[in-house]
């Protein structure tokens, strides 16, 4: 074998390599699952708080997202852990992913740390709470359009448009208690359900 012939190997070797990596599956199911699976419960717990339902006072307003809170950051610590031994993190989807899920994180984190801090120093910004369902079910919506478009996942790039969907339906309902039910559908059918897919389209172990 020449050197050329040699050259020549080793190139289509790393554009095999590349190409692997950029058609690898996308990691991000186990987030989308629980996160969604937690946003859709917490809504319809706060939605049945809000009717009463079981007997529940709007003290168990703060009892509801207490648990989120404690449970999701639980999960995304252990989630975080576990996604650090897996292949394929480096592909173009699975980076577009992370960082576009970490810095909606981010930004939800900042926008209910000044809203409860507000409410808790002048009792005054609960509507806050409403608009944030459409704001969030927009962020959602966003990361799972892009990342389907990225990685050339139809799938989810319709929840991306079932997101917005719920959007609509949100802005329409703001106000009213109903928009916690809107907001917990959506985030199951546009998050939790396409996270549960993306883990089925996991390989089982690295070849």
């Amino acid at each position: 074998m020449t050197r050329a012939d040699s050259l020549s190997s080793d190139l289509a070797y790393l554009r095999d390599l590349a190409e692997a990596g950029e058609n690898a599956p996308l990691l991000g199911g186990p987030f989308l699952a629980m996160w969604g699976g937690l946003v859709s419960l917490a809504y319809a717990a706060h939605f049945a708080v809000s009717q009463g339902l079981f007997g529940l006072e709007p003290s168990a307003y703060w009892v509801v997202w207490a648990i989120f809170g404690v449970v999701g950051g639980i999960g995304q610590f252990l989630l975080v852990k576990g996604q650090r031994e897996k292949p394929g993190r480096a592909s173009a989807g699975n980076r577009v992913q992370a960082m576009l899920w970490m810095t909606a994180g981010l930004f939800m984190f900042v926008y209910f740390a000044g809203l409860i801090a507000r409410l808790a120093m002048t009792g005054d910004g609960i509507e806050g709470f409403y608009w944030s369902v459409p704001m969030v079910l927009g962020i959602y919506g966003i990361g799972q359009f892009v990342t389907g478009a990225i990685s050339g996942q139809t799938a989810l790039k319709f929840a991306g448009i079932a997101a917005f969907a719920g959007v609509l339906a949100a802005v329409f309902l703001t106000g009213t208690e109903y928009i916690w039910l809107v907001g917990s559908a959506s985030a199951f059918a546009a998050v939790c359900v396409p996270g549960l897919m993306m883990m089925r389209a996991e390989p089982a172990e690295t070849v």
